[in-house]
């Protein structure tokens, strides 16, 4: 008997799909290609060679019945698919019931309120703090909720941004109508570097309602350049300023507003003053970091089945008690006993624990204040020979700390803040570290933490301040500047 037409066209399209699965298979195009695919892809191009390879193997022997073949077995495989995948559905559903939602109406313990918080449920009362400003560009001067970006060198710098309110470009340079993405190249040298945290930046306000903005607008002689980052504190902001004088920049003088992130910082970690990090989890990168981390969660990890099925493992297992780090020394980290260096992620997880917002008992605050004189001190002592090094002049301010501005309008309660924990740890602290500045009668050491008297609500949030009192701060730094000079 002859082959038939009907014969050879299944032959035909076997041979096709046979010599197709036989050249698309991985490693033929891994050679051709030059390059080579995760096993993932390795895989699934493997198991869609084979296919081919089979199916071609099939028409060529079986032809027609082949076809019913496949048409059957499909029929059954679409039936158990359909029906595993409705049965994921259904208790992935129920999996979701039974996950223990949080409680909505949970009290807000903070004793404060976030301008997030207010601009949601009491706009009114943001656009008193912000006269003048649209709900829309009230709404956009509180999104800078995640300010940082990585940076090879510094722990991390300010997020570049071109924004309405917020622009950010050269080296890190938050721009104003004097300072621009366009000239901030050209006067870097021979200007005024402002460094300090967020507050200096300019967390809340405009470009040109800053800090360094009012210089530039008050003392039209200089060129004031904004370098504060969030989070910063003192060590970092000379870290920066390093960085700067390593490229071969030169500035005029140098400005450091610092304070509250100083004092955050000091409680939240119990390292050395001069060693501690502007971010308590930058002190782990050598054992956690993109390099070791582990994967992102899976596809499997986020069913809400896997997830409240791990709610038990969590609730019953995660009960550990994580030792207390002691308040009245600080981590030796060249001590390889040290809890640091023997188990940095038990170290980390005792960090964490620590916090402004919670009480810290006399002897603790008492080591605090020890460790911020000792920070502030040392720090001066390392920026004056470096300015004489470098042939700049420079000053250092203390800051205005709005946790104890009287009349900040954050506080929930005014009566009441005098028990707060966050209210008690820094009143503890800064009159002790004011005090301690005044005694050292450093020339280029400023205390102008009061000058917030004058405008006790001038607040955009707890801490960062509004326009007035970034005027009022940058009038005092001109101030103290002019006295100095003329003495």
């Amino acid at each position: 008997m002859g082959i038939t037409p009907e014969v050879k066209r299944y032959r035909t399209a076997g041979i096709i799909l046979m010599i197709s699965g036989l050249l698309l298979n991985p490693w033929l195009i891994t050679w051709f290609m030059g390059s080579s695919f995760s096993l993932t892809v390795f895989g699934g191009i493997l198991m869609g060679s084979l296919a081919l390879l089979g199916s071609g193997i099939g028409f060529f022997f079986k032809r027609k019945e082949f076809i019913h073949w496949v048409t059957e077995k499909y029929r059954d495989f679409a039936v158990i698919v359909l029906n595993v995948l409705i049965l994921i559905i259904l208790v992935n559903v129920l999996a979701a019931l039974m996950i223990k939602k949080p409680d909505t109406n949970k009290t807000d313990n903070s004793g404060f309120y976030s301008p997030q918080e207010l601009f949601k449920d009491s706009i009114e009362f943001m656009r008193v703090v912000y006269p003048g400003k649209s709900d829309e560009d009230i709404g956009e001067l509180l999104m800078l909720t995640s300010p940082y970006a990585n940076h090879p060198v510094l722990e991390f710098q300010e997020k570049i941004q071109n924004s309405k309110h917020y622009n950010t470009g050269f080296e890190g340079i938050r721009f104003d109508r004097s300072v621009t993405s366009m000239n901030a190249a050209s006067r870097i040298n021979g200007a005024v570097w402002v460094f300090g945290g967020s507050t200096t930046f300019g967390q809340g306000v405009s470009d040109n309602e800053t800090i360094s903005a009012f210089l530039n607008r008050l003392d039209t002689s200089n060129t004031y350049i904004n370098f504060g980052v969030h989070a910063y504190h003192q060590s970092d902001e000379i870290e920066k300023l390093l960085l700067l004088l390593k490229k071969g920049y030169q500035p005029q003088k140098v400005i450091f507003i610092d304070g509250l992130n100083d004092l955050i910082r000091m409680i939240e970690t119990n390292f050395h003053p001069l060693e501690t990090p502007a971010l308590a989890k930058s002190a782990y990168t050598s054992d956690y970091n993109i390099a070791t981390r582990e994967p992102e969660a899976s596809f499997l990890r986020q069913l809400p089945v896997t997830r409240w099925l791990r709610s038990f493992i969590d609730e019953s297992g995660d009960n550990r008690i994580y030792p207390e780090l002691p308040w009245d020394k600080y981590d030796n980290v060249y001590d390889p006993d040290n809890l640091y260096n023997t188990d940095p992620k038990q170290h980390f997880m005792s960090t964490i624990q620590r916090s402004p917002y919670n009480p810290v008992d006399s002897a603790g605050l008492r080591y605090v204040v020890w460790k911020l004189t000792e920070f502030y001190s040392a720090n001066f002592r390392f920026i004056e020979k470096l300015s004489v090094a470098y042939g700049f002049e420079f000053s250092v301010f203390y800051q205005p700390i709005g946790v104890l501005s009287k009349g900040n309008p954050f506080w929930r309660n005014q009566a009441t803040k005098s028990q707060n924990p966050l209210f008690i740890n820094v009143n503890y602290i800064v009159p002790a570290v004011r005090k301690q500045i005044s005694n050292w009668n450093l020339n280029g050491f400023y205390d102008i933490s009061d000058v917030q008297d004058s405008c006790p609500d001038c607040y955009v949030d707890l801490t960062h301040y509004n326009p007035d009192l970034n005027r009022k701060i940058a009038e005092a730094i001109l101030n103290a500047e002019e006295e100095r000079t003329s003495n």
